[in-house]
């Protein structure tokens, strides 16, 4: 027998209960207060327990988004949270980086405010079928659901790892590393140069480990994944060009990047060797770079990124083969409401990168895509939009001038 549905005949399914579904679920009742008690958020874990325990697990202290980058429609409401808590100083930088626990505090306090807990079953969607009629049904934990809008908040992203890596290499994807493995005097090669490998390679220098950071280039500093004109300027111009030119973009933007406090700490310690060559192969108690040279290691850390491909996830897979979209790369071409193939099932995170941007995958990215959606799936317009839509330019300059003010 399944799970007991809090609603059994919602208005609007939102599948998964990540950062993404909590912005999808604020940003609805935000547009449509009416919708309170007629959402149902599926997903076997509680709110936010795979992110909380990725941080928790590579002992992330800090989130790299800025303060005004969270799930709430109101862009300062994580600042205010935090003033009105005593907890000001748990945002740092000149983006207001808040800490990983004033985060998971805050986003237990939406959760609560909205009541959304009562909102979700524990249970997983494995079938989505768009309706003639414009609703779609569901396979909710084994029951029937019919909705008349879907998001779809998954995450169907697949760790990657080089070729260069042996079958029978010991070497892990980051997604699997477990820092208390790690003792002083171990050897450690972490592979990568974005953030997750910077961090990486601090972490296990700090328990005294001994490590080689090996990356294709010397560690570039930006305070955020991508630039700023992803929020704004740069955006009406991309979505109107062809898909394919739209994923080299992407592609190009989200080049690995590290904030400068991350990359200075690696150049400062002194058991970290950062190393700029191409790997050769990676051998259960090596790495191999080009020219020969082994570098020994009792841990070989992959921090190589992932891959979004709408084929890798069965739930998308079955949708795609029962509602076939264009894919570039595996990424599915969406319409303007991130629509998939113009059904009431529209798309939220990594998924909807070819329509919302390098961003797509991050918090921001959350929030940009709900604006995109939310009035059609409501009808009713949200009070006011922060980010620019194809053809927009009158809201381009409202991010950046977002981000200036969080210091005022």
């Amino acid at each position: 027998m399944g799970a007991v549905l809090p609603v059994a005949r919602p208005e609007v399914l939102v599948v998964g209960a990540g950062p993404h579904g909590l912005t999808a679920a604020l940003y609805l009742l935000k547009a449509d207060p009416g919708l309170a008690g007629r959402i149902l958020v599926a997903d076997p874990q509680p709110w936010l327990a795979a992110w909380d325990g990725a941080f928790r697990r590579l002992e992330l202290a800090r989130l790299r988004s800025a303060s005004v980058h969270h799930p709430h429609p109101r862009p300062f409401e994580l600042l205010e949270h935090a003033r009105a808590t005593g907890r000001s100083r748990e945002l740092a930088g000149p983006i207001g980086s808040p800490s990983t626990g004033l985060f998971a505090d805050f986003c237990r306090r939406l959760v609560a405010d909205a009541d959304l807990e009562a909102a979700r079953v524990p249970a997983m969607v494995t079938a989505l079928r768009p309706r003639s009629d414009g609703r779609v049904d569901a396979d909710v934990g084994g029951q029937r659901v019919r909705a008349t809008s879907v998001v779809l908040a998954v995450n169907p992203a697949r760790a990657v790892r080089p070729s260069a890596v042996r079958r029978r290499s010991a070497a892990l994807h980051g997604d699997d590393v477990r820092l208390d493995a790690v003792r002083r005097g171990d050897r450690v090669a972490v592979l990568g140069g974005a953030l997750t490998a910077a961090h990486l390679a601090l972490r296990a220098a700090d328990r005294g480990a001994r490590v080689h950071l090996v990356a294709r280039q010397p560690l570039r500093a930006r305070l955020t994944d991508a630039e700023a004109g992803w929020l704004g300027n740069l955006l009406p111009d991309f979505l109107l060009l062809p898909p394919q030119e739209r994923l080299a973009q992407v592609q190009s933007a989200r080049r690995g990047t590290v904030p400068p406090l991350v990359r200075d700490a690696v150049r400062r310690h002194p058991l970290i060797t950062l190393i700029t060559r191409p790997v050769r192969q990676v051998e259960r108690d090596a790495v191999v770079l080009a020219g020969g040279r082994r570098l020994p290691a009792d841990h070989v850390w992959l921090a190589t990124g992932h891959r979004f491909d709408a084929r890798d996830c069965a739930l998308t897979a079955d949708l795609l083969e029962h509602v076939p979209v264009p894919l570039v790369d595996g990424l599915p071409v969406l319409d303007d409401h991130l629509s998939w193939g113009g059904t009431a099932v529209h798309v939220t995170g990594g998924l909807a990168a070819l329509s919302v941007g390098p961003t797509a995958r991050n918090l921001v990215g959350a929030r940009i895509a709900a604006e995109r959606w939310t009035a059609c799936v409501t009808g009713s317009p949200l009070p006011s939009l922060q980010y620019p839509a194809c053809g927009d330019g009158a809201s381009a300059g409202k991010a950046a001038g977002v981000l200036e003010a969080i210091a005022d």
